[in-house]
């Protein structure tokens, strides 16, 4: 079995998860919901998503390269329908829920509104905070912080590293360098 992030208990690394919990962060100048799933974090994702006008743009950060591919942002070179975004997201679940070499953003063009999902298997999402939370009790979420557990574990899962040279594939990626501050393994 793959999974993306996990904790060590009794010596044996496992899969970590946060119980489908959610917390509304907000601060001075901006806020956020953060999103410990236990599953089904793409499922999730596009949930969301579809609350939002579109069109849609997709950022695939690439923090822990298994391939000739570079660490780097990796931006959509142009911005995509819902039907894109779905078929994108999908396309590359099992990557995306499996492996925790990358972080994948999904934004709004229109109104700026963010959703990604990082390397610690959380999902952020920034605006429309309210429309999220309904979403999530909806889902039967429970408000409580995620605990990012202590020691813990990013894993690289072999099974599938022909999705990194997959995903580097699908569209003519317009490349940035790593954010130090946001992209930090």
């Amino acid at each position: 079995m793959t999974y993306k992030f996990g904790i060590l208990q009794d010596n044996e690394w496992e899969e970590y998860r946060y119980g489908n919990v959610f917390a509304h962060e907000v601060y001075p100048d901006w806020s956020r919901v953060t999103i410990g799933a236990d599953h089904k974090h793409i499922s999730l994702m596009l949930d969301i998503a579809k609350q939002w006008e579109g069109p849609y743009g997709i950022l695939y950060v690439l923090v822990v390269p298994r391939s000739a591919h570079g660490a780097a942002r990796y931006q959509s070179p142009e911005p995509c329908s819902l039907d894109d975004l779905e078929l994108f997201a999908y396309t590359f679940q099992e990557y995306f829920e499996g492996d925790g070499r990358h972080h994948i953003w999904f934004m709004d063009i229109s109104s700026n509104y963010r959703i990604i999902y990082d390397n610690h298997d959380l999902i952020y999402t920034y605006g429309n905070d309210n429309a999220v939370m309904d979403i999530l009790k909806a889902k039967g979420f429970k408000e409580s912080s995620p605990q990012m557990p202590a020691p813990h574990g990013h894993c690289f899962n072999q099974d599938l590293d022909k999705y990194e040279g997959e995903i580097m594939e699908y569209f003519e990626w317009i490349t940035f360098p790593l954010n130090v501050e946001h992209d930090d393994p």
